[in-house]
């Protein structure tokens, strides 16, 4: 591979679109020459099919199936679901990575810069190693990536314990506690853990189970992890009734076993088991590593955790739930913020990604990405499921706005942006799949929610 390849590939193709007519030439040029193959077809087909009137938020996002519908929030244009699980089932992600960079390029402008930077520095390994898989450069990128990430989170870490002495009695233990166990997943120490999580295990099952091409494992693994999140498991003085332990031992095969026999521990272990044993079929290591750790985690055996910024924030609120110091929680949280994560760190993405399956990782990268159906006013605040009240956003700023008050999480993003967010949807009115009065009625709801208005003379 020359140079002049070398330099379009890792310093030109996250901005080759601004590049001047030769430029973008050799983008092209050289694109061909690192595969192989020549460039791939237009992810969107060309012609517009109708689809009749949209009715329901499956119909809506189905716009982006059809075209490039760019973020409400963000700007960018995002992945359709249908495009997400063609990758998915067609082995790129689980390929050689010469053919996933190739393929990747179709989508730099739908990549957030976490995502981007990981692709550049999957590039860059690609001249050397055309042929390994995913999961394997991740592993290499790992040592270099994970020591950029102590640099940071250290710090952050440390100014966060100095504040345990300033908590109330009774929230003090807890916190120091927390602490202690987060310095041990930072270092990658072994430690013997409190108790096993269900809510966490089952959180991070989902994240595996969108990655597995087989629908049935995927759908039967999270079926089985599902019951772990159960209340039970927590209540020590709530007992077992006969019903739910009869459903585990049918959902996990297991015979001659009666239900005066079992306890949660063994509930609790078969499910896991059961969910290892479709690992073991699937050939998913990061499955098989997950389900270890909770067997250890049950039996309380040491276990080496890696840090997860997200786990930290849920156990850090449990452990200062109800803290009467507004004050100091809030000093807590604008510590915490800071901390770096695998959003806004690619050494983080890196180092949560060490021991994942190649499905995944390239999955992850384009997770954030995709179009989802955003309620203008949430759900959880009287919002309605109606047209009327849909929005597309990224799965990313969906995801980090939740519930919060659209005025307020809106003052990040440029109002441009939803100028031409609205400007794609009235292309839907122009194909008259998308009723006039309830176009205009999302322009009201967006303006109540958000205190931004949109230029309307435009949509004629």
């Amino acid at each position: 591979m020359n140079m002049k390849i070398l330099g379009v590939l890792t310093s030109n193709i996250f901005q080759y679109k601004s590049q001047p007519a030769a430029a973008r030439k050799d983008y092209a040029d050289s694109r061909i020459a690192f595969a192989g193959v020549q460039p791939p077809k237009d992810t969107f087909v060309k012609t517009q099919p109708s689809f009749g009137i949209l009715r329901s938020a499956g119909d809506f996002r189905s716009i982006a199936n059809i075209r490039p519908i760019h973020c409400l929030y963000c700007g960018r244009p995002m992945l359709s679901n249908k495009v997400a699980g063609r990758l998915k089932n067609s082995g790129i992600f689980s390929g050689p990575i010469k053919n996933f960079v190739q393929e990747m390029f179709n989508y730099l402008d739908y990549l957030h810069p976490t995502e981007k930077e990981a692709l550049k520095r999957i590039t860059l390994m690609a001249f050397d190693s055309p042929n390994i898989r995913l999961s394997e450069a991740i592993k290499r990128l790992y040592p270099e990536a994970n020591k950029e990430l102590l640099k940071e989170q250290k710090p952050i870490l440390k100014e966060l314990s100095a504040l345990g002495d300033e908590l109330p009695r009774g929230w003090k233990t807890k916190f120091n506690k927390l602490m202690k166990i987060s310095r041990y997943r930072l270092e990658e120490k072994e430690y013997i853990p409190d108790e096993f999580s269900g809510k966490e295990f089952s959180y991070k099952i989902g994240r595996i189970s969108d990655t597995i091409k087989d629908e049935y494992l995927a759908t039967r693994i999270l079926k089985l992890a599902e019951p772990l999140t159960h209340p039970i498991f927590k209540s020590k003085d709530t007992p077992l009734n006969g019903k739910f332990v009869s459903k585990i031992l049918s959902m996990t095969e297991t015979r001659d076993v009666s239900n005066m026999m079992v306890d949660k521990v063994y509930l609790q272990k078969l499910l896991i088991n059961q969910i290892a044993r479709y690992g073991e079929i699937l050939n998913r290591k990061d499955l098989l590593n997950l389900c270890d750790t909770a067997i250890k985690t049950i039996d309380r055996q040491p276990v080496k955790v890696k840090f997860s910024n997200k786990a930290f924030r849920y156990d850090l609120n449990e452990a200062l739930e109800g803290m009467p110091d507004e004050a100091l929680r809030k000093k807590i949280d604008e510590i915490v913020s800071r901390l770096p994560n695998s959003q806004t760190s690619v050494n983080s993405f890196i180092t949560k990604h060490e021991n994942s399956a190649s499905d995944a990782i390239g999955y992850n990268m384009l997770r954030p990405s995709l179009a989802t159906i955003e309620h203008m006013q949430p759900k959880s605040l009287g919002g309605a499921d109606s047209l009327s009240n849909y929005a597309l956003a990224c799965g990313r700023d969906n995801n980090n706005r939740s519930s919060e008050d659209m005025h307020h999480f809106i003052e990040q993003f440029k109002h441009s942006d939803q100028q031409r967010y609205f400007m794609d949807i009235w292309q839907e009115v122009k194909r008259k799949n998308l009723p006039r009065e309830v176009f205009f009625k999302m322009i009201d709801t967006f303006t109540k929610e958000s205190g931004r208005k949109i230029d309307t003379s435009k949509f004629k």
